[in-house]
C-alpha cells in the first residue's frame, strides 16, 4: 500500500518580523512542491532517501505520535531548491507527517504537523490551508488571514545559498521604529489579501523586504525594486532567511514582464514564474488510483 503527498514550497515570504515581541511571517506558498510516497512495509523497516536527515527525523516522530508500529519507506520528489528560502524542508517535513497519517489511515492536526516540524528546525507555514500569519519559531499559527489573492510571482533565484537553520540562531532582531513599519506592513498585507488589492501587497513586501536589509543584506534589492517599478510590478518580496527573491504581479503578466526584465538581471540567477496559492497538503494518489483532494477542508478553529 501506498500514497502520495504533495505539499507546497514558498517564495520566501510576503512579510516577516516581529511585533510585540512575537516573531511572525505571512506565508507565500507557490505551485511548486515537496511530493512524498509513502509505503508501509511488512518486516518493520524504515527508510528514507540518504542525506534527508530532517525527513528521517520527521517520520519516527510521526510513528511515535501516532503509536505506529510498522515499518515505512518514503520517497521523495521535490521541485523546491535546498539552501534558498522556500521551505524545501519543511515541505519535505509536513508531506511526510500527510503521507504516513494517511497512510495508516489516522488523523493528524496542522498543530501537530507544526509541532513535530519546529521540534526539527524552525519552519514555514506553508502546510496551513490558505495564507496565515505563523510563528516560524515557536510553531503558532497566529491568524487565517484568507485565500490566496490572484497574483504571479517571478521567481529570481541566486546561485548562492544559506544554511536557515545556523542563520536563526544567530539573526538581529528588528527593533525600536522598524518594528512600527513592520505593523504597517503586515496590516497592509492582511488588508490586501482579504480585498484583493494586489497593490496593496505588493507594497507590504516591499517594504518588509526593505526592512530586512539590516539582517540579511541582499546587495541587488534595490535595483530590483527599481526596475520592478518601472516595468509594472506590484511589489518585491524576499526569503527572509534565504536567498530568493520575488517580483509579485498580476496574474497572467509574469511571463511578459519576466522577458522585459531579463537582460537585468545577473546570468546566474534562475529565473522562472509561478502562481501564488492556497497552502495545505494535497493527496494525489492512494494505491495508485487518482485522488487529487486537498486533505484540511474542515474550519481552521475546529482542527487547531
Amino acid at each position: 500500500m501506498s500514497v502520495q503527498v504533495a505539499m507546497p514550497g514558498s517564495c520566501g515570504e510576503l512579510v516577516q518580523g516581529v511585533i510585540n515581541g512575537i516573531n511572525f511571517h505571512i506565508t507565500c506558498p507557490i505551485n511548486r512542491y515537496s511530493r512524498i510516497t509513502a509505503m508501509a512495509t511488512k518486516d518493520g523497516s524504515i527508510k528514507v532517501p540518504d542525506g534527508l536527515d530532517k525527513t528521517a527525523a520527521a517520520v519516527k516522530k510521526t510513528l511515535e505520535l501516532m503509536d505506529i508500529s510498522q515499518g515505512v519507506h518514503i520517497d521523495i520528489k521535490s521541485d523546491l531548491p535546498l539552501g534558498k528560502g522556500m521551505a524545501s524542508s519543511t515541505a519535505d517535513i509536513a508531506a511526510t507527517v500527510v503521507a504516513i497519517s494517511e497512510l495508516f489511515e489516522r488523523s493528524v492536526s496542522e498543530k501537530e504537523i507544526a509541532d513535530i516540524a519546529i521540534s526539527i528546525e524552525p519552519t514555514d507555514g506553508v502546510f496551513f490551508d490558505g495564507i496565515v500569519a505563523f510563528d516560524h519559531l515557536e510553531g503558532r499559527m497566529l491568524d487565517k488571514i484568507g485565500n490566496a489573492p490572484p497574483l504571479e510571482i517571478i521567481v529570481l533565484e541566486p546561485a548562492e545559498s544559506l544554511d536557515t537553520v545556523t542563520f536563526n540562531q544567530k539573526k538581529q532582531r528588528s527593533v525600536g521604529a522598524e518594528e512600527l513599519l513592520v505593523k504597517e506592513a503586515f496590516e497592509m498585507a492582511v488588508q490586501g489579501i482579504r480585498s484583493k488589492d494586489l497593490r496593496l501587497v505588493g507594497e507590504a513586501a516591499t517594504i518588509s523586504s526593505t526592512l530586512n536589509q539590516r539582517i540579511l543584506k541582499k546587495h541587488d534589492l534595490n535595483d530590483l525594486i527599481d526596475i520592478c517599478k518601472r516595468n509594472g510590478g506590484l511589489g518585491v518580496n524576499v526569503a527572509h532567511s534565504g536567498t530568493v527573491m520575488g517580483v509579485l504581479v498580476d496574474r497572467g503578466y509574469g511571463g511578459r514582464l519576466l522577458q522585459k526584465i531579463l537582460h537585468y538581471l545577473p546570468r546566474q540567477w534562475n529565473a522562472y514564474v509561478v502562481n501564488l496559492i492556497d497552502g495545505g497538503p494535497i493527496l494525489e494518489t492512494r494505491n495508485l488510483r487518482l485522488e487529487t483532494r486537498k486533505i484540511f477542508s474542515s474550519p481552521l478553529w475546529e482542527r487547531v
